[in-house]
């Protein structure tokens, strides 16, 4: 229980982060396991066209500070890697 009302403030928005925080690595979390489906798939087009989608939504995580920046710097190059290794049929 928080004793003073600047403390109160901070719980409130402490939590309203945390909302957002988890939000934003569910998003995060799905589209990469779309990418990842048409990886497996081995459909190549389709992962190149959808590979902006999740390259925006790094950018703006670093942005707004909530992923830091060689962790989605990583994650796009792997991504990539993973993509460029598809044989195209």
């Amino acid at each position: 229980m928080p004793n003073t009302k600047s403390a109160e403030k901070n719980q409130r928005k402490s939590e309203r982060k945390r909302i957002f925080n988890l939000r934003a690595k569910k998003e995060l979390k799905e589209q990469l396991k779309q990418l990842k489906a048409l990886i497996d798939a081995k459909k190549k087009e389709e992962a190149l066209s959808f590979f902006p989608t999740i390259q925006s939504l790094l950018d703006r995580l670093v942005k707004r500070k909530k992923l830091v920046a060689n962790t989605a710097n990583r994650k796009k190059k792997r991504l990539l890697k993973k993509i460029g290794k598809i044989s195209s049929v």
